[in-house]
């Protein structure tokens, strides 16, 4: 009997690693749900009320970004705020169809070695710098609304998301565009799934993510986490085994309904740390937060009391903290933007008794205090903890 168990859990062990690629279980550990406190992830929480003004007043959809001690935010402009006090500095271009004029800003990516912004449109870049003065405009072949990253301080990485509607074999996922050189130096190809050709996917999109110098991608449609070695070469190490619980794209257009979408399980967003790989997703319009402990190679929904996605901040009360999409963080610190009137709305239900970061909660009080319904969303820069 103990020789069958050994083997069965044998088994188990095996089965998680495939080629070298880590395995997550999601589909096997959908109903596997735990309360996982804020603390035990995350070390620190800094509240960055963003400034309101006639100039800088932002949409209900945003794509966030943390870097080098400043804020951007993408609503209908790009816009720079402080990252300590959230001031608004200024707005980055300008939206039309002129030269330097970006027609969306929601795809773009932060040079902090350079000072530099890079606004991704459908066929090019534009650079800009921190104060919003257009510079130059760089290729960018094939690029469509996918996401975009820097590969290290003189190359930028980015997804062409159309590569599924190519009648090749194989298509140009990738593109790596040298920022010195101003031209694209490399090109890495996905393979095409014939059943996907076509498909529109509205529920979950591209997303790149920085962990221990390295970039890594996932693509909407794919299961698999690579690692970019090179412009040239990426390497898949994680699995993210969604099993029968994919969508189903044989309605090659069937997302443009809405009632359609966040069908089957829809991955939105990964952060990782030493410890832990945080996996936002959907399943039927319901959202959870998995967690994937690396060392145990186990994997569990994030809960908090009330039994909604989301690690309990128990660092300082608040709303609990979940991994949203088209917020990019850098390494070591997660990113959360919160609705002002939320806030508001809800400031009771966050009270909690006994907070482990005293000093924090009453700068947590404060920026409660100062908000109105009509405020600029309130950034969470959440700090994780590192090593085990």
């Amino acid at each position: 009997m103990k020789k069958s168990v050994f083997l069965f859990f044998m088994v188990l062990f095996l089965a998680s690693e495939v080629d070298g690629q880590t395995v997550i279980p999601v589909k096997e550990n959908l109903q596997n749900e735990k309360t996982i406190n804020l603390s035990e992830i995350a070390s620190d929480i800094r509240f960055v009320p963003l400034e309101t003004t006639d100039d800088c007043l932002l949409g209900g959809d945003c794509y966030i970004q943390y870097a080098d001690g400043q804020i951007f935010v993408s609503s209908d402009l790009l816009y720079r705020f402080d990252g300590k006090t959230g001031k608004f500095l200024n707005k980055i271009g300008s939206k039309g169809q002129g030269p330097g004029e970006y027609t969306n800003s929601l795809r773009y990516t932060v040079n902090p070695a350079t000072k530099r912004v890079y606004v991704l449109q459908f066929k090019t870049m534009l650079e800009y710098d921190y104060e919003g003065n257009f510079l130059r405009t760089l290729p960018a072949d094939n690029h469509n609304v996918g996401a975009c990253c820097l590969l290290n301080d003189t190359q930028l990485v980015y997804a062409n998301d159309s590569y599924n509607y190519t009648t090749e074999n194989q298509a140009d996922q990738l593109y790596t565009v040298d920022l010195q050189k101003g031209k694209i130096i490399g090109k890495i190809a996905s393979p095409v799934d014939k059943k996907l050709r076509g498909a529109l996917n509205l529920s979950s999109f591209d997303f790149f993510y920085r962990y221990n110098g390295q970039v890594c991608f996932k693509g909407s449609f794919q299961d698999e986490i690579y690692q970019i070695q090179s412009p040239k070469k990426k390497v898949p190490v994680y699995v993210l085994d969604r099993g029968f619980l994919k969508a189903d794209y044989g309605k090659k257009n069937a997302e443009i309904d809405p009632r359609n979408r966040m069908k089957g399980i829809q991955i939105q967003n990964v952060f990782e740390t030493d410890n832990y790989l945080l996996v936002s997703y959907t399943n039927e319009k319901n959202s959870y937060q998995g967690v994937f402990d690396k060392g145990e190679h186990s994997f569990v929904n994030a809960v908090d009391k009330n039994g909604k996605a989301g690690f309990t901040n128990d660092l300082t009360g608040g709303p609990s903290l979940i991994i949203f999409p088209f917020q990019v963080s850098p390494e070591g610190t997660i990113v959360n933007a919160l609705n002002a009137g939320y806030l508001v709305e809800h400031r009771k239900d966050f009270e909690i008794d006994n907070p482990r970061l005293p000093s924090r909660k009453a700068e947590w009080d404060k920026v409660l205090d100062n908000l109105t319904e009509d405020s600029n969303p309130v950034i969470f820069l959440v700090t994780v903890k590192s090593g085990r």
